[in-house]
């Protein structure tokens, strides 16, 4: 078997022996060409071939080169796929989605894809239009990264879904870091809750706002599911020495009490306890916790005038 590679365009071409010196015309880009011996280049047989790209034409007598067009398909499929990555950085930056470098693969590779598919169509187009388009190498290239594109973020989108489904930390890791951070700015702030719990990721005591996402309410990550009692100082005692505030007071619970399937509320109490509420009995737990927060508030007021009790309800 000859191989050899058209002058013209550069395509490929594998011969019987038997058609050596015999002419032959480019199957890519339909140049007439002289199948060379083995070890020959070939030549074309088109007296004054037109470099790559170009085509040789006469117009008023005189011999001009006219370069083919882009095909249309090849410019949209190659910013497809220079698209891809711009929108996976793009998603993957911002906070708006959930969890955003998952949502960021998902959409690159749905363009990578759409790249893919478009530059399939338009590199036949070429090699069918007999060198009256151009564009076969940049069809061949955006389809090569194209597919990379797509597998990679296909994977990161898969891998960022399964983290959040898999290992996002369920409400009561939630609850449990939130006291933990409760408990440190209670120590650095005169024994005092902070007004929100915002406050704990602003202030460094809680290390990323996902803490305060419950998983069951399906909301972006970052955004609070979680309502914090007001007021609450644990250093706040009687005159006898025992504190105002009893260990299962009522610190944080969850924002909807119908998001769980098992149709219990998560309550984090002062003692640091998750305890778990059923959905028919949360209501009247929530008003006998609100009772009893105003009573105390009321008597550390009785009891120590300066202090600056507010009448909000938890």
């Amino acid at each position: 078997m000859i191989t050899f590679r058209c002058p013209h365009c550069g395509s490929e071409m594998e011969v019987d022996e038997s058609f050596a010196g015999r002419p032959a015309r480019c199957p890519t880009c339909g140049t007439n060409l002289k199948v060379p011996a083995e070890g020959q280049s070939p030549a074309a047989t088109t007296p004054g071939a037109p470099p790559p790209g170009a085509a040789r034409v006469t117009v008023g007598g005189e011999s001009v080169e006219v370069v083919p067009p882009l095909e249309t398909m090849v410019i949209v499929s190659t910013i497809c796929v220079g698209l891809s990555m711009a929108v996976f950085l793009a998603a993957g930056l911002t906070k708006f989605v959930t969890p955003p470098w998952a949502v960021g693969g998902l959409l690159g590779a749905l363009l990578a894809l759409l790249g893919i598919i478009v530059a399939v169509p338009a590199y036949h187009s070429v090699r069918r239009s007999k060198g009256r388009k151009r564009g076969r190498s940049h069809a061949l290239i955006a389809m090569a990264a194209g597919t990379t594109l797509f597998l990679v973020f296909v994977v990161i989108a898969m891998v960022g879904f399964a983290k959040d489904i898999w290992l996002r930390p369920t409400c009561e890791e939630n609850l449990k870091h939130i006291y933990t951070a409760l408990r440190q700015h209670a120590r650095d702030h005169g024994g005092t809750f902070p007004d929100s719990l915002e406050t704990l990721v602003g202030e460094g005591y809680l290390e990323s706002d996902h803490w305060l996402t419950c998983p069951a309410h399906k909301m972006p990550v970052g955004q609070n599911t979680y309502i914090l009692t007001p007021d609450i100082n644990i250093r706040a005692r009687h005159p006898d020495g025992q504190p105002f505030w009893p260990p299962d007071t009522m610190i944080v619970s969850d924002g909807r009490p119908t998001a769980h399937r098992d149709g219990r509320v998560r309550v984090l109490l002062l003692s640091g306890e998750v305890t778990f509420i059923p959905t028919d009995d949360w209501y009247s737990y929530r008003k006998a916790q609100t009772e009893r927060w105003r009573r105390t508030l009321d008597e550390i007021q009785r009891l120590q005038p300066d202090t600056d009790a507010k009448e909000d309800s938890p």
